[in-house]
Formats: structure tokens, sequence, C-alpha cells
């Protein structure tokens, strides 16, 4: 937990999910756990959070969350992970209810299979000066 909400920026990835839309893929791993480009999908969500200052990773798991917790473990590098665990998968907003006690700085949102270029670089530095205390990572697919 942090001490000044401005100052620090924590990062929610939103992974519980089964990815029955990818299936026999995520048969046996989940969804942030297939791998595209010889990298777990996480592993892309994390490097993009870790380049735009996030100074906690917070991670919504649920199906099949061993996987992820044995990957990634306490940190990531150097970037402390907290686990929540959404035991049913009721959408995005039961989702973010699960990490409101997790939450006490700016924070980032995105969802796990969900990676591109992250722009601007300097996210938590905008986040700041408009005073927002949320933002939503997303990208265009093609």
């Amino acid at each position: 937990m942090h001490t000044n909400e401005w100052n620090t920026m924590d990062a929610v990835v939103l992974a519980a999910g089964e990815g029955t839309r990818l299936r026999p893929l995520t048969d046996d791993k989940p969804k942030g756990m297939v791998e595209v480009d010889d990298q777990p999908i996480l592993t892309h969500c994390f490097d993009q959070l870790v380049e735009l200052g996030a100074d906690e990773l917070i991670v919504v798991v649920g199906y099949l969350k061993e996987r992820i917790i044995d990957q990634y473990g306490d940190e990531y590098e150097g970037v402390p992970i907290t686990y929540t665990h959404q035991r049913e998968q009721r959408g995005l907003a039961h989702a973010l209810l699960s990490v409101e006690e997790h939450i006490d700085a700016l924070i980032t949102i995105i969802l796990r299979d969900t990676f591109s270029q992250p722009q601007p670089t300097n996210l938590g530095q905008r986040q700041r000066v408009v005073h927002a205390p949320a933002a939503v990572l997303f990208g265009a697919v093609a």
C-alpha cells in the first residue's frame, strides 16, 4: 500500500476469466498464460505496465489461478504483485470490486488479453496533472 495517492500508480490487470473462446488453448491454462511471440500474454501486459511506471501490479485471478501465481510470484521486474481472487466471473465491474480494498493510488486498468505499444509513456504523470484517479489502457486491434 502507498501513502500518497498522487505520487504512485497501481496497475490493475484483469485475468480471472476462462477464455472459453480460445478453447482448446485454454483447456489447461488461463487465457493470460496463452503464449504470443513465445511469451504468455500476461508477460506482455506486465512489461507495458512496468514501462508506464506502475508501482504495484494488482492482478485479479480466477480460473486456474495457480498457473499465474506460480509463474509470476510476488513481483515482476522489481514491481510487487498483489493477487485478488474473483471466485465468480460476473463481469468487468464485479472484477474491479474485488480490488477495491487494495487501491489507494492512481490506477491504470488493463485487460489481460490487450497489449499494444503503451501510449502515452507518461500516463501516470498525465493522470496527476488532470487529477484523474483512473485510466483504462486500450488499443486498436488489427
